[in-house]
């Protein structure tokens, strides 16, 4: 089943070239904090991006909250997850949210990110 839905992701974003056309925002965290939210609302044409930095070998785990149909992709490390740690190399990665099954309404959603 996640094969499939991995599989399933993968169509999504080839198809979902929008999300590579728009401006992506920064998740920034306050002074002295080791985490940041960010909430927002897709549908099946407006997934959204978003963009972090890190130095090498920090830890870094992605928590998608508040949405059953909701997935993100971090290109070239993973695709279509709702919880995901990794080890960082030095630099900016992009986080693409997006439906994963198509729905007639808005899904809400808050993405939580943790380095450490």
């Amino acid at each position: 089943m996640k094969h499939a839905l991995t599989v399933l992701a993968l169509c999504l974003c080839a198809a979902g070239g929008s999300a590579s056309a728009q401006s992506c925002s920064e998740i920034r965290f306050a002074s002295g904090a080791s985490s940041g939210e960010v909430s927002g609302r897709v549908t099946d044409n407006a997934p959204l991006c978003f963009v972090f930095g890190t130095g090498a070998g920090q830890s870094a785990r992605l928590q998608l909250l508040g949405s059953d149909n909701t997935c993100f992709t971090i290109p070239g490390v993973t695709d279509c997850q709702d919880d995901f740690s990794f080890r960082t190399s030095a630099g900016t990665y992009r986080v693409n949210v997006f439906q994963l099954f198509r729905a007639p309404a808005y899904e809400q959603f808050t993405l939580r990110l943790t380095i450490r």
